[in-house]
């Protein structure tokens, strides 16, 4: 938490702080100026439930003559309640979408360079779970009460999402709709990606395709539409997907060399691969030359998900990506418009578009003998 830009940096305890000149503050005190009662002030105050409804404006008003007063409790939920914007930035990442998958990875690392001055907190969540009926199981940032700015990445929770509003927190979903009033979604064109990776393969002549899916039967929305923005492509060409030339699998190095084998034994060898993942086109890449296939020259690789690696594999890997930079920019943005304006009924969605990033590992189908 950033206390270094505080307005009124007078420390005090559970039920009173102090002004500047000293004197102590006491609920009654802060009870009189708002025109509300004890039991009002310490709910507020402590965010507990005392049987007493507080409405949102009256918990401004409070909030406010807490502010004016120069009242500093020393709790820090306290603190984040009464000037949200001294709270952490929390990242809380779906359990299947997990903290190794790329785009997690690099959306932390672009959170952090974008907000060196508060801390971030980041956790995983059940996208399964029901927080309502199980609050207890909140993540930390959650239920610590210190973050005051939240960011969810895979499949949304929309009990998780009714959470961070309870507390008037803006709340941003990335990687499809969130389904929630109140919050923003960033929806990375996936879909588009996919789409513009087999149209790409196709331009340079490729017919044979092999698709190096995630899991089957997936629910992780980036693998749905992944999937949808290959069907897409497809159907443009009034052309049928090849069952046979999908392989489902999970993102890993592993998921490519046994899938190379599998492809590459195969009468009808496929000219290119479409790989859901960086790291499994690396695994491709490995199999396929230790095999004495050549790259591009025999095979053509191309991925979703771009990655510090990607250029550093031999041959530098071409991919279609999303900007985890971009991301991020767009997210602390809202975020902060939302905190500005105390705005958590607006409901939108922001798109981030896929771009190709060619290198060497794409080319046309080698000429038939």
């Amino acid at each position: 938490m950033n206390l270094e830009n505080l307005d009124a940096p007078n420390s005090g305890g559970a039920t009173g702080g102090s002004r500047p000149e000293g004197k102590t503050i006491t609920m009654a005190m802060i009870a009189k100026a708002a025109g509300v009662s004890q039991g009002a002030i310490s709910s507020l105050l402590n965010d507990r439930d005392y049987g007493i409804r507080v409405s949102a404006k009256t918990r401004e008003r409070v909030f406010r003559v807490c502010r004016e007063m120069g009242y500093m409790p020393n709790d820090l939920r306290a603190v984040v309640r009464m000037y949200p914007k001294l709270g952490d930035f929390a990242l809380l990442i779906s359990q299947e979408t997990g903290l190794e998958d790329p785009l997690a990875d690099q959306l932390v690392k672009s959170l952090m360079r974008q907000i060196p001055s508060h801390h971030l907190a980041v956790a995983t969540y059940d996208p399964a779970a029901d927080y309502t009926a199980n609050p207890d199981l909140l993540p930390p940032p959650v239920s610590g009460g210190v973050a005051s700015r939240f960011l969810t990445l895979g499949t949304p929770n929309v009990s998780l999402f009714s959470a961070i509003l309870m507390h008037e927190y803006p709340g941003i979903h990335i990687g499809g709709e969130a389904g929630v009033a109140g919050f923003t979604s960033i929806v990375p064109q996936y879909a588009k990606g996919s789409c513009k990776a087999i149209e790409t393969l196709l331009a340079l002549g490729h017919k044979q395709i092999a698709i190096l899916s995630g899991p089957f039967g997936s629910t992780d929305p980036t693998v749905i539409e992944l999937n949808f923005g290959i069907r897409a492509a497809y159907n443009a060409i009034r052309t049928p997907i090849e069952a046979q030339n999908v392989v489902y699998g999970d993102s890993s190095f592993e998921h490519g060399v046994t899938s190379v084998d599998l492809l590459l034994d195969r009468p009808q060898k496929p000219t290119a691969i479409f790989c859901f993942s960086a790291l499994t086109a690396a695994g491709v890449l490995h199999q396929a030359q230790a095999r004495g296939f050549t790259i591009p020259g025999q095979l053509s690789v191309l991925a979703f998900g771009d990655t510090p690696f990607a250029p550093l594999l031999h041959p530098p890997l071409t991919t279609v990506s999303i900007s985890a930079e971009e991301i991020a920019a767009k997210a602390l943005g809202d975020l902060e418009t939302r905190l500005q304006d105390q705005d958590i009924t607006t409901t939108r969605t922001l798109a981030v578009p896929c771009t190709v990033t060619e290198r060497g590992t794409c080319a046309p189908p080698p000429t038939p003998t």
